[in-house]
């Protein structure tokens, strides 16, 4: 490397079998060479003897040791120095293609940052293009996947990392190595991407692809699956298709992506799985309700945002209460509303029954009436609130869930802000106190679904001020993260009704908008169509699925 450090790198190739200059396939990995890096291996193995695997430990793991992890800043540079390296081989022909899972493909974004010319496609899968957006969404610094992925993958390394990333709360030039959402032009070469509404990173992955979009619209493409990480931790599997497995899917497209390959007409650029609701047991999907299956569109779909307005006894209603209830609460650090489900890593994850959390004082309950034809949603989610506090900083949380006959209220998605940080990410680099009792409008987002109400529940929204692990308390003393201060209780306020009144946006479609797709029969044509090998991607998949996850989770 430029700085003079030498990165570990194994390189697969058949040099007596093939054409004589050869493209690489190219995967860089904090977990090691047997690892993720793997799943460029695969590729070359199954694409054939003119492809070359070339996989590295990124700086400061694996084999790469003598330096720091750098939380993928020096990324760039590193991706660049070895792609000029492979331009001085005779045996290369000046292509590489790139994977990249979860944190690989965290490297494979941010890799691209200095534009080499040597990289021509991409293939990413469970990752964000944007660093800062995933540690500290709405402001709030995510600890159950922060602490827990970096202490478990980097445990000398895990003070120094911690420390860095929480004295960098703001977004701005520090972050800028790892975030591509202002560089779209950089990203001008055929891509797939595969998210998981479930998914620790789904803001980012959709993000990573209307940015990739912007530059190449013919051959980006999505697919989003339930779950993501999600596959073995928490209450994900009510909401995955037994019949379609959806890593072989994204691998199909990204191979005939990669081979130049058209893919299959009845595949569009989008395609995604309308999720809804599980059996009485809550172990499978409920094959009588409406959703649970797969569509693919030319781009999402335009939703009609409804609003549903809180009222002073707890329902959600089409039109805001004449009168103005102010609804206070209590919170308290020391005590937070625990957390229960998500979109999570290092803690239990998906569609959880959040009934424990809503029972009690700190969170303010609202619930629709019972839905008498299904309601489908797609897009973004996000909460409008009216809101004040005694404090100069303090959190909102909301979820949405679905409550079911049996009563039980299962997690669609959640969010929070950070008040001090209410401006976003487009804001400035400097955070704003609040004045105590003056009253804020907020946008809380809850990032993005897909989902099917069916007749008979209904839906609920929750808010509260927090959701921990998943998110670190706030102390509400306004102090930066790398400060330690006096922790108080805030006395937080949500209005409802009059000409402040809060209510939730619902992204409602119509299912024509939504038509399902037999993904099913639509892969068992497809690969009628390509070489027998690639049935084995079903099989490869098993193996490459239990490493994404344990490589995750800082198991391996």
């Amino acid at each position: 490397m430029r700085d003079g450090f030498n990165l570990s790198t194994y390189i697969n190739c058949d040099f007596l079998l093939g054409a004589k200059k050869k493209t690489v396939i190219f995967e860089a990995s904090p977990y090691g060479h047997g690892q993720l890096e793997t799943i460029a291996m695969y590729f070359a193995d199954i694409m054939g003897p003119d492809f070359c695997s070339l996989r590295q430990d990124m700086r400061g793991s694996g084999l790469s040791q003598g330096q720091d992890f750098t939380l993928w800043r020096s990324q760039a540079n590193d991706t660049q120095d070895t792609f000029n390296w492979l331009s001085q081989q005779s045996w290369f022909n000046g292509e590489v293609f790139q994977t990249g899972a979860s944190a690989d493909g965290l490297a494979a974004i941010a890799g691209n940052m200095n534009h080499p010319p040597q990289l021509k496609k991409q293939f990413i899968i469970w990752a964000s293009i944007d660093t800062h957006t995933f540690s500290f969404p709405g402001g709030a610094y995510r600890e159950g996947l922060q602490d827990g992925w970096l202490k478990d993958t980097f445990p000398q390394q895990f003070p120094r990392l911690r420390a860095e990333s929480r004295a960098h709360e703001a977004p701005g030039d520090w972050w800028n190595p790892v975030n591509g959402t202002g560089k779209c032009d950089i990203f001008d070469f055929p891509s797939v991407h595969f998210a998981g509404w479930y998914d620790i990173f789904l803001n980012g992955n959709i993000a990573a692809y209307h940015c990739y979009k912007q530059t190449n619209p013919y051959d980006t493409h999505l697919l989003v699956d339930a779950c993501g990480h999600c596959l073995v931790d928490g209450f994900c599997p009510i909401y995955e298709d037994l019949d379609v497995d959806a890593i072989p899917m994204a691998m199909l497209m990204a191979l005939d992506l990669f081979l130049g390959n058209p893919l299959p007409q009845e595949l569009n650029k989008v395609t995604f799985r309308v999720m809804g609701a599980g059996d009485k047991d809550g172990k499978f999907i409920d094959p009588l309700a409406p959703g649970n299956y797969w569509t693919t569109l030319p781009e999402f779909p335009e939703p009609e945002y409804t609003r549903a307005y809180f009222t002073a006894d707890g329902r959600l209603v089409p039109f805001a209460e004449g009168v103005q209830t102010p609804m206070t609460y209590t919170y308290d650090p020391t005590n937070p509303v625990p957390t229960i489900g998500g979109n999570n890593l290092e803690l239990k994850c998906g569609a959880l029954d959040q009934r424990p959390a809503e029972n009690r004082t700190d969170v303010l309950v609202f619930t629709s009436d019972e839905l008498l034809v299904p309601l489908a949603i797609t897009g973004n989610i996000t909460a409008t609130l009216f809101v004040k506090s005694n404090r100069v900083d303090t959190d909102f949380t909301v979820k949405l869930t679905d409550v079911y006959p049996d009563g039980r209220s299962l997690l669609i998605n959640d969010g929070i802000l950070r008040m001090r940080w209410r401006q976003g990410e487009f804001g400035g680099t400097q955070p704003e106190m609040m004045t105590p009792g003056q009253v804020y409008k907020i946008e809380v987002s809850l990032w993005q679904t897909s989902y099917m109400f069916a007749p008979g529940h209904k839906y609920r929204v929750s808010v509260s001020s927090s959701n921990a692990p998943r998110f670190e308390p706030n102390p509400n003393n306004g102090l930066p993260l790398s400060q330690n201060g006096t922790i108080y209780t805030a006395e937080n306020t949500v209005l409802v009704g009059g000409d402040q009144a809060s209510y939730f946006n619902l992204p409602v479609v119509q299912q024509y908008q939504i038509p399902p797709i037999d993904l099913a029969a639509l892969k068992e044509k497809w690969l009628s169509q390509r070489p027998a090998s690639w049935r084995n991607l079903s099989k490869m998949d098993k193996k490459l699925k239990r490493q994404i996850i344990d490589a995750a989770r800082g198991m391996l």
